[in-house]
């Protein structure tokens, strides 16, 4: 089961690197230009056409047609997937992707379905497909052509395809979870100033929102430019370590989670960092990310999903033996150590034209987690390509099983676009952190709005029934 687990660690990541890179290029009014992918070497290649996919035939429509802001075929040098290799090698498979921008994606998905050329498959990696999206006509369930009770499924990605269902029906399908967001920090940082090192209080189970707070403390100087966290990963993924999401799915229906305690106490929380001034004022900073400073020592973490290890160059951070990372800290007055979700995850288009193709591209991506060449293919990506050490590996492996244990989404970006919903409830989640508002007068001025939304998706899923 550990070296399972380790499988899907790696393998997770490799499969989310696309889809994260994509998102943070969202300001782009162009699709990635796509070159000649990294192929697998021969003896990767025979390790692959020596998995057991069953008694699966080649497809007679292999071709699988994929909208997205970026090409699931590698470009820029990546590594090629074991998954499509897997699909091309053992179906005749072929992804054929439909390009459109982050801004576009849902109106180009639209123009299609209503056209009758829907495309066959999108991304829900974004938790924004579910429920709004689904009960507008956008997507169909799973279940005629994938076994969401087959043994191919973790325990965690089941966990999290149970969270999208919709009167029983599974409208999102997780090929992987992982962590939504580490604590990316420099070991230099944390000897120099005499700090307690992350990892060990991690090991000692001493790793919560106490400890992290006085780390906070004793490191940060608006006198010297020193400051605890920047980026935009931190807010949302805080209040998931409670353990309740915002907005979250439960018997069946949506729930509101804006005016529970966990969430007021998590806000209330950053709501004092911010008093403390502990946080990058990204304000004094044009609200631009500064990843550079970790390494320089003028910022203790940078909170984010994996994908940000995942780039050649990781100077921003360090010199490599000196990057390293643990999960978000533990609430100390929440039954379990709850972790937010990522996950490598897709949804099938209504009118798809080829949904047995999506589901066998989706059973390659689950074998794949599940062989052990795997591993060694997806390793020495990580070690040639990114630069991983082994105490990185070891942390990556403990985060996953982890996160996999108690997974937290939040689906409030999954309301309606229409009137910018979603939107205004993500902004206010930050802003205690961000600006320093006090919740009490964030949670009055949204709460109204996100309770009606919810009610009136409850509606419609009542009416589905």
């Amino acid at each position: 089961m550990k070296k399972m687990k380790r499988i899907l660690a790696f393998t997770a990541a490799l499969a989310l690197i696309g889809s994260m890179t994509a998102c943070g290029n969202s300001g782009s009014s162009e699709p990635a230009v796509t070159t000649a992918p990294k192929e697998l070497d021969e003896e990767d290649k025979a390790a692959v056409a020596e998995v057991d996919i069953g008694e699966d035939e080649k497809l007679e429509n292999g071709t699988i047609k994929w909208l997205a802001t970026y090409d699931i075929n590698p470009d820029l040098g990546k590594p090629k997937l074991f998954a499509l290799e897997l699909f091309e090698t053992k179906y005749g498979g072929k992804v054929e992707w439909i390009p459109t921008t982050w801004e576009d994606r849902y109106d180009t998905l639209s123009t299609n379905v209503l056209g009758g050329t829907s495309p066959d498959f999108f991304g829900a990696q974004e938790y924004d497909t579910f429920p709004s999206k689904a009960l507008d006509g956008m997507f169909e369930p799973f279940d005629d052509y994938l076994d969401f009770d087959s043994d191919l499924w973790s325990d965690g990605c089941k966990k999290v395809a149970e969270l999208h269902t919709l009167n029983g029906k599974h409208y999102v399908a997780p090929v992987a979870t992982d962590s939504k967001c580490l604590m990316i920090y420099n070991k230099k940082t944390i000897e120099e100033n005499g700090l307690d090192d992350p990892a060990e209080l991690l090991e000692e189970g001493n790793w919560n929102w106490d400890t992290f707070r006085k780390m906070c403390l004793d490191y940060c100087d608006r006198e010297e430019d020193k400051f605890a966290y920047d980026s935009w990963y931190f807010e949302t993924q805080f209040i998931l370590t409670t353990g309740v999401a915002p907005i979250s799915m439960e018997n069946g229906l949506v729930k509101n989670n804006i005016a529970s305690a966990e969430v007021e106490r998590a806000e209330n929380f950053m709501y004092n960092l911010k008093k403390d001034d502990l946080p990058l004022p990204k304000a004094e900073f044009n609200w631009t990310e500064q990843p550079h400073r970790i390494s320089e020592g003028k910022t203790l973490f940078w909170p984010c999903a994996t994908w940000a290890l995942w780039e050649a160059d990781l100077s921003k951070f360090g010199e490599q033996g000196e990057i390293m990372f643990v999960p978000m800290p533990k609430d100390p007055e929440a039954d379990k150590y709850y972790l937010p979700a990522n996950m490598d995850a897709y949804a099938l288009c209504k009118d798809a034209p080829n949904p047995e193709g999506v589901a066998a591209f989706i059973k390659c991506k689950l074998i794949a987690e599940q062989d052990e060449s795997a591993l060694a293919i997806t390793e020495k990506q990580y070690r040639e390509d990114y630069g991983w050490t082994d105490e990185m590996m070891e942390m990556w492996h403990k985060v996953r099983e982890m996160t996999d244990e108690n997974p937290v989404v939040s689906l409030h970006m999954g309301l309606p676009t229409d009137g910018q919903v979603a939107a205004t409830i993500d902004d206010a989640i930050k802003q205690a952190s961000f600006n320093g508002t006090d919740w009490a007068v964030t949670k009055e001025s949204i709460n109204g709005i996100a309770q009606q939304t919810v009610d009136d998706l409850n509606k419609k899923i009542e009416a589905m029934s």
